[in-house]
């Protein structure tokens, strides 16, 4: 049953895909001469079950191998190629495909979820409260070598760089020791493992494995939601925290990072159909967008209806290729550019700093080319906000601050 709420949470994201993601280029000529991306009636997929990690963990998965040939709503007929977007919105597709297994998994047995933190960089994992922690870990072997070669990197990159890493870096590490850690495929089934045993000892605590399971699972029917329980007022009050939220990650973002937001904020909410789950997560997402700022101007001539879409926009831009951001956001930006008009701050000689930059740290480290530069630029640049000494930067951004640096290394 657990797999049956997989297939038909992958059979739903893939519709979702056909009739709202995917789109075909068609027009004139091939290449730069397809220029209209129209709706398609119909993709080629084909599904690869996997019931296992590499480590020997079961891991039910599915991978989903998209055509690049579709038919459009334009023609009919089968032949333009399908756009490279529908593919660009894997992280949506993935939210989505969680929020409608766990949407199954209600349904069919009455389980309650608990959003379970992964880490600073890393969105929550939603998990059965019944489920322990031992557990996970038993089945989480692939993870924590990927964890240890992640940590080992960090901490080799930190050493050498003196400082402490951007998020893109760390997930740039991360893919690198999933790939430095994969080991070799093996046939071996989850039923002869020689760690099936210990996976249901820490499963069911000494108790039998299957009685535990069915203790589990066997729940009341749980109260599931319509679109129409919703309160507009909620919704608009989600739509709000959305937009807070894509904002604190990115500078601009369309209705697809808005979507896929909504899809983990909205997680919680069980509803007893997937219509009323598209329902709310458009209306929220139409929120969102009403609280953002539109920066795209609006099409400036009218086409012809069969060069427009369901919702009247032109098949001539991108579905959903709207830029917005937030008021906020342009605020925050004037404010750093009147900071940065501001030189009443002091500065620093550059014979100080040159004299700093050709110092170790305590650690022996020494600042690289393009830190020295950035150190000089700033330290005799007397804008605003640069130093506010060093005391207080190390305590407002820690050690790796630049003034923090040029205070240690100066005493």
């Amino acid at each position: 049953m657990i797999g049956e709420a997989h297939h038909a949470a992958v059979t739903e994201v893939v519709a979702f895909i056909e009739r709202d993601a995917a789109a075909a280029r068609t027009g004139a000529a091939a290449g730069d001469g397809a220029v209209a991306q129209v709706d398609v009636t119909g993709m080629i997929a084909t599904a690869f079950d996997h019931f296992d990690s590499r480590a020997g963990d079961p891991h039910l998965r599915m991978h989903v191998v998209i055509s690049n040939k579709a038919k459009t709503t334009l023609d009919g007929n089968g032949g333009p190629w399908v756009t490279g977007r529908c593919l660009l919105r894997w992280w949506l597709c993935r939210s989505l495909h969680e929020a409608l297994f766990v949407n199954h998994m209600t349904r069919m047995f009455g389980v309650s979820w608990d959003a379970r933190d992964r880490g600073r960089y890393r969105n929550p994992a939603w998990a059965i409260p019944d489920v322990p922690e031992t557990l996970v870990d038993e089945f989480f072997t692939r993870a924590h070598h990927i964890d240890a070669e992640t940590d080992r990197l960090i901490e080799e990159c930190v050493a050498v760089h003196g400082r402490w890493l951007s998020p893109v870096t760390i997930m740039k590490l991360r893919a690198k020791a999933t790939l430095s850690t994969r080991p070799t495929r093996k046939s071996t089934s989850w039923q002869t493992s020689p760690r099936n045993g210990g996976a249901e000892q820490a499963a069911s605590s000494g108790s039998d494995p299957t009685a535990w399971a069915m203790s589990v699972t066997d729940n009341p029917t749980p109260m599931l939601l319509q679109a129409d329980d919703i309160p507009l007022d909620v919704i608009g009050e989600v739509g709000e925290s959305v937009m807070v939220a894509v904002g604190e990650k990115l500078s601009t973002w369309r209705r697809w990072n808005l979507a896929a937001e909504d899809t983990r904020q909205t997680m919680g909410w069980r509803f007893v159909t997937i219509e009323d789950r598209e329902a709310i997560v458009g209306l929220v997402a139409d929120a969102a967008e009403q609280r953002s700022l539109r920066l795209t101007p609006p099409e400036l001539v009218s086409f012809p209806v069969v060069f427009r879409r369901g919702d009247e926009s032109s098949v001539f831009r991108p579905k959903h290729s709207t830029v917005f951001s937030s008021h906020q956001l342009l605020q925050a930006e004037d404010r750093l550019l009147t900071r940065s008009r501001d030189l009443a701050d002091p500065t620093v000689p550059v014979g100080t700093v040159e004299a700093v930059n050709s110092m170790p740290d305590g650690g022996g480290r020494m600042f690289c080319e393009d830190q020295a530069e950035a150190l000089t630029r700033i330290a005799v640049s007397g804008r605003v906000g640069c130093f506010g000494g060093a005391d207080w930067c190390r305590e407002n951004h820690g050690d790796k601050c630049v003034a923090s640096s040029l205070g240690s290394r100066t005493r």
